[in-house]
């Protein structure tokens, strides 16, 4: 088995996805102190199990392990390790090539663990790991300052790390499991004595108990029987009577709730026509509020046009201004280059000059030379003072030319020092004026660039508030929309309710005929409905309405006569009949409510009325009682047995007598809710009202500030415009004034550098020249000795005399010529040096203008582009708002279409209803007959479900044959009889005498198992310890056998043994280490240095592979405390060993980088990232590595 790849992501220092693959052999993991290299250690031992976030060299809490972020990167909400091992040899029990373990972890708290795919728990991967040395207790890996702990450990705690290596951690995981099923079955072998015990007490007397009980469940289900089937026949003869008033009530009952559901169908029709109206609205006002957006959206394309035409107009002025100083730039080349050209024309002639004076002086020299040979020919110490004139001669014509060239170049050097002081006091004080100059430019740029920054911050300002403050206007604006929807939603509601209220809606036809009578004053005394004259408590209309029936639509007359004139009315009339309440002879009485509990109260205190209506209210809801829901009804009416009408506030009744009546209500037959819903109404609408003008008020507020803001923004933008131009023409004059500085502070140091140049020279010339007057004087006086001797010689002979001089004197003339002309030429090449730079200077400057009118042309032929780009968005938004118009024109239209069918369903309504109400009339007077004919049925129903909690069909399938009633009445006093005599009878007492005896024979079997699985349990914890024990010696032996052979190896000598401290007790003993290196008695492991305790521990470590060799192991830095000779020898056994194990080694130390195969190099070019880069040592030249 061998590690083949490590895949780490947002674990510690590594938030990018990381590959780190691995050969056989030994890899390194270099780099610099905090780089991140321990972090692939980690990352290895916490995939593999780890659970102690300090084992991980964390805070305490396992969210340390994800990378926390940096000052560039965001925090990483997960880690996630992969590790993928080489299983061909098949030593994990996973049955593939390859396994990959992983784990991830998220910052709220969740983990994960996977093998090869599959999500596993953490027991399953350290399991797998078991006796390989690998896993969270394993062996193969050693973390960052961990190996001196199997030195400085006591012994007790060594010992992990050499059962891991034995081969006995899996026997010692099973014991432990073993041991821990043992703990529990004996707890649970205690507990069920205990239990057995108990139960033992309970059988017998259960059993009497249970016999006794059976004999009385056998006579009651047969009372049941017997009276089941006298009630049943009771039933079926009282469900013949209502039957047929059932069918014809049923008959009017379909017919109503056909209209009804017509009615119903068509108010939902009108709702939805009323919702697509509403749909219509709102689509106008998203088109209107599209077109706000839109005008909105291209309100400031104008001041944009005015920018980008304010900017192109400054740029074109700019480029001008560049323009006209390269014209004038070019004249001024045209006159460096005339200037030049003569300054070349005169040196081609001074040369041609010079060139004749040569000759002519070489002529001359050869003149002086025939004479002087020609005299010399006459006598021989005339030829020898002859010889020696003519040469002092020479040498006082050199000495009169140096003499003279250094006068005039002395005097020349005199006059261009004056002229450079002159120039420079001059360019000082140009200088001083461009420099004064810059800083005024300076100055006013800063300005300038403060201007803007500050019409910057403020346009950014005014966006920010114009952007908030247009939200504000929009939400403003929809919730205006939104409260006006409401408002005619609600307005157009009370509208239809109001029509409904006036036209008697849900009335019959009889009431309305007798209320439009006395309108008309046809009738006297009639003071209105029922319905009409109540107001009900909010909450409880339907229960109210539910609780008065048909009597809602009573008629409350003054008097008996009053009702007498009605009824007359109504037969003449032929309008059909109502009932009237008169004042003088309705009497009614009031429930005591001191009798109700919980919720329940008297209907007649929950409606108001005036004073001389008490009696009618008391008539009517006086004995009927109103609760909150179903279960407490049916409480309350067994209370009152049965006496008094319950009704809830959702409308369900237990009628007197036990009936029930309930389900479903008509949504358009509450004449109070409709009142109430009226009411409401009327306090929304007003309350929108106060909304709606404060919407309003809202908007304009918005809107004048959103407009306000505009303005200051154009303004503000208009003002940056101009600050902008500023800023180009200030930049502008910026870079000439800079340009012309350097050019003067050039020259001003070409200058200095010049006088000092002249100032040296002409201290030269000067010296120079004083020597060879010097000289001259004294080549004169030797030349007048030599002459008056040769005037000796010579006699009369004087023209050779004269000759000579003559030529001298005229040598000298032409040299003293040339050298003039010299001096002219070499003032014309200096000139013309000075003016080739004045060139190259007007070059640059011309250059650099060129690129601003270049730069400048290009942002104009962008602004061009943009405002192209303007003008076709306000073209596009033209064009958009006209596609909104249209669309808002097309949903007015079908608006007011959809207004058109809403009244004609309106109409249809009314039209219905009248049908309605006759049909009502005919079901009140079926409900009276029907009424009287279910009490007898309802009280029988009642009674089967109070006894037995039967229903009719239950109770039909207990019925059994009889002969007669009064023979079956018999046998049901006989039962009852037997019962009476049993006196009391526990009849739970069959099931727990059932229970008990089941629980104590299973009990018993479960007490019989566990003694058997804990002899079993037993018998497997000392075959484990047995086997661990021979396991164990075995391998500590060869472990110690090991140690002392490598310890002798690394030492260079000595000795070393492993000792069990108790060898009596070789599964729980400590381990001891005795070491004697070379030349020392060590008596106790704290004398020896930190360097030899590291030694000592890897002695150990490589002591346990030598014996259990694991797949591959990560050592950490643990070489660290070794000095240079025992790294070599540790890195030189790490290559000895590494054929059986792979190593992975985090290093600082040289010798072990060179034993490696490969390294990887951990770096942190980004703070608080690692990053890795691998080298093959076998592949790279060996330079490279030194």
């Amino acid at each position: 088995m061998v590690l083949k790849e490590l895949e780490i992501q947002g674990f510690k220092s590594f938030p990018d996805r990381t590959r780190v693959k691995f050969d056989q052999g030994i890899t390194a993991v270099v780099g610099p102190n905090g780089s991140g290299k321990s972090n692939i250690s980690d990352a290895i031992r916490w995939v593999l199990g780890e659970t102690s976030s300090k084992q991980l060299r964390g805070a305490g809490k396992m969210e340390d392990v994800i990378f926390g972020g940096t000052q560039l990167r965001s925090a990483m909400g997960y880690a996630m390790v992969n590790l993928t091992l080489d299983n061909s040899d098949r030593r994990l029990e996973v049955d593939a090539d390859e396994v990959v373990i992983g784990r991830k972890y998220y910052r709220s708290g969740e983990s994960e663990y996977s093998i090869n795919g599959q999500n596993v728990r953490l027991k399953d991967v350290y399991e797998l790991f078991l006796d390989t040395g690998l896993g969270r207790d394993g062996y193969s890996i050693i973390g960052q300052g961990r190996i001196a702990e199997i030195v400085g450990a006591k012994s007790a705690e060594r010992r992990e790390i050499f059962e891991e290596a034995s081969g006995i951690a899996k026997y010692r995981y099973r014991k432990n499991e073993a041991e821990r099923r043992l703990a529990g079955a004996e707890d649970n072998l205690s507990r069920l004595r205990d239990i057995l015990g108990e139960l033992e007490s309970r059988v017998g007397p259960l059993e009497k108990e249970s016999k006794k009980a059976a004999q009385f469940l056998e006579l009651s289900e047969k009372r049941k029987e017997l009276e089941v089937t006298l009630w049943v026949d009771g039933v079926r003869r009282a469900k013949e009577t209502v039957r047929t008033q059932q069918r014809q009530y049923e008959t009017a009952q379909a017919d109503y709730d056909a209209l009804c559901a017509e009615i119903e169908a068509i108010d939902a029709e009108t709702e939805q026509v009323q919702a697509e109206m509403q749909r219509l609205m709102v689509e106008v006002e998203r088109c209107n509020a599209a077109i706000r957006a839109i005008t909105e959206e291209q309100a400031g394309s104008d001041s944009r046009l005015a920018v980008l035409q304010n900017d192109i107009d400054h740029n074109n002025a700019s480029i001008a201004s560049f323009k006209e100083e390269i014209e004038a730039a070019g004249a001024g080349k045209e006159g460096l280059a005339a200037e030049a050209a003569a300054h070349r024309k005169a040196i081609e002639e001074l040369e041609a000059k010079m060139a004749e004076l040569e000759a002519e002086a070489a002529r001359r020299e050869e003149q002086l030379a025939a004479i002087q040979a020609e005299n010399a020919a006459t006598g021989e110490r005339r030829g020898a003072v002859t010889g020696l004139l003519a040469q002092l001669t020479a040498r006082q014509t050199d000495a009169k030319v140096r003499a003279a060239s250094c006068a005039s170049s002395a005097a020349a050097a005199a006059e261009r020092l004056n002229a450079i002081a002159a120039d420079k006091e001059k360019n000082a004080e140009a200088l001083k004026g461009l420099e004064a100059e810059q800083a005024d430019t300076a100055a006013y740029l800063a300005t300038v660039n403060d201007t803007l920054a500050r019409l910057e911050n403020v346009q950014n300002g005014l966006k920010m508030k114009l952007a908030s403050r247009t939200k504000q206007l929009d939400e403003a604006d929809a919730a205006e929309q939104q409260i006006t929807r409401q408002r005619e939603a609600a307005v157009q509601r009370l509208q239809v309710l109001g029509d409904l209220e006036r036209n008697m809606d849900g009335y019959q036809q009889s009431v309305k005929t007798v209320m439009r009578a006395a309108q008309n004053r046809r009738l006297r005394g009639i003071l209105g409905t029922v319905s009409g004259l109540l107001t009900v408590q909010p909450g409880y209309e339907l229960a109210i309405e539910t609780a008065l029936g048909f009597a809602l639509q009573n008629i409350v007359v003054d008097g008996e006569a009053a009702a007498k004139a009605a009824i007359a009315f109504l037969r003449d009339e032929k309008a059909g009949r109502a009932t009237f309440l008169p004042l003088d002879t309705v009497k009614g009485t009031r429930m005591d409510s001191s009798r109700l509990s919980g919720s329940a109260r008297v209907a007649a205190d929950l409606v108001k009325c005036d004073a001389k209506y008490d009696n009618i209210v008391a008539n009517l809801l006086g004995r009927i009682i109103v609760v909150d829901e179903i279960n407490e009804a049916s409480r309350v009416a067994r209370s009152l047995d049965w006496r008094n009408r319950v009704v809830t506030v959702d409308g369900q009744v237990i009628n007197a007598g036990g009936s029930f009546t309930g389900g479903s209500t008509s949504r358009s037959a509450g004449l109070f809710s409709r009142r109430q819903e009226m009411e409401d109404l009327k306090k929304k609408v007003a309350d929108l009202e106060k909304k709606q003008d404060a919407a309003a008020e809202a908007t304009d507020k918005w809107k004048a500030e959103v407009d306000a803001l505009n303005a200051q923004l154009t303004a503000a933008a208009s003002e940056a415009i101009t600050a902008g131009g500023d800023k180009i023409r200030a930049e502008a004059e910026a870079r000439r004034i800079e340009a012309a500085l350097s050019q003067a502070k050039a020259a001003a140091e070409l200058s200095a550098a010049e006088a000092d140049s002249l100032a040296a020279q002409k201290a030269k010339d000067e010296a120079e020249g004083k020597a060879a007057a010097a000289e001259q004087e004294k080549l004169a006086g030797e030349i007048a000795a030599l002459e008056k001797e040769l005037a000796e010689l010579a006699g009369s002979d004087d023209s050779f005399l004269a000759t000579r001089a003559r030529l001298s004197d005229e040598l000298s003339a032409v040299r003293m010529q040339r050298l003039e002309a010299g001096k002219d030429k070499d003032l014309h090449a200096a000139a013309l040096e000075t003016l080739a730079s004045r060139s190259g200077e007007s070059d640059e400057r011309d250059k650099t203008l060129r690129a601003g009118i270049a730069r400048l042309e290009a942002l104009n032929a962008e602004n061009e582009e943009k405002m192209a780009a303007v003008r076709l968005q306000k073209e596009e938004a033209a064009g958009r708002i006209e596609e909104q118009e249209a669309k808002i024109a097309a949903a007015s239209a079908r608006r007011m279409e959809k207004e058109g069918e809403v009244n004609q369903k309106t109409q249809k309504v009314r039209a219905i209803t009248d049908q309605r109400e006759k049909m009502s009339q005919e079901m009140a007077r079926l409900a009276e007959r029907k009424s009287a004919a279910e009490v007898e049925y309802d009280q029988t129903i009642a009674k089967l479900w109070e006894e037995y909690q039967l229903t009719m069909t239950d109770a039909q399938s207990l019925c059994v044959e009889f002969d007669s009633v009064t023979e079956l009445r018999r046998q049901v006093g006989e039962v009852r009889g037997k019962i009476r005599s049993l006196g009391n009878v526990n009849v739970s007492a069959i099931e727990e005498y059932k229970e008990v005896s089941t629980r104590y024979e299973t009990l018993r079997e479960q007490v019989r198992d566990v003694e058997k699985s804990k002899a079993e349990l037993t018998r497997m914890i000392n075959e484990l310890s047995g086997e661990m024990k021979t396991i164990f010696t075995e391998s500590f032996n060869q472990i110690n056998g090991h140690f002392g052979r490598i310890f002798n190896a690394l030492f260079g000598g000595g000795s070393a043994s492993l000792s069990l401290a108790d060898p009596e007790n070789v599964l729980e003993s400590g381990i001891d280490i005795q070491v004697a290196p070379p030349g020392k008695v060590i008596k106790n492991l704290s004398a020896l240095s930190g360097g030899e305790q590291a030694l000592v521990a890897i002695s150990i470590y490589f002591a346990i592979l030598a014996v259990n060799p694991a797949p591959f192991c990560i050592l950490d830095e643990i070489e660290a405390a070794l000095d240079d000779v025992n790294v070599v020898r540790y890195a030189q056994y790490l290559q000895r060993i590494c054929d059986a194990t792979q190593f992975i080694v985090i290093t600082h130390r040289r010798g072990t980088m060179e034993a490696a195969d490969v390294l990887y190099g951990v770096t942190m070019q980004e703070d608080g990232v690692s990053k890795l880069l691998r080298l093959d040592l076998d592949e790279v030249d060996a330079s490279l590595v030194s």
